[in-house]
């Protein structure tokens, strides 16, 4: 990734994601009312904000990328053909 915010945005969101599940695991360990309240909640909401801001980091990443994706096969027929130079003599 050429851009520092992306790195740091999917740092976030990796941490994010290790916390929110970290609540599941405490709700399914406890099954409390309040704790599964807590977790679905909470741990939802922590969950989402890490998947927006892996996928806000995607986009940024995308754009700073500045191309689009081309198969090798699409520049291999993109090329074109040059035909052998008949004029030279025998190569040694």
């Amino acid at each position: 990734m050429k851009h520092q915010l992306a790195k740091r945005m999917v740092l976030f969101s990796v941490l994010g994601t290790m916390v929110a599940m970290a609540f599941m695991i405490v709700a399914v360990l406890f099954p409390n009312p309040l704790v599964l309240v807590l977790a679905m909640s909470v741990g939802q909401g922590i969950a989402i904000l890490s998947l927006a801001l892996y996928l806000l980091a995607v986009a940024l990443d995308l754009q700073s990328s500045g191309g689009a994706y081309v198969s090798a096969v699409d520049e291999l027929q993109a090329a074109p053909e040059t035909p052998p130079d008949s004029t030279a003599g025998p190569q040694a």
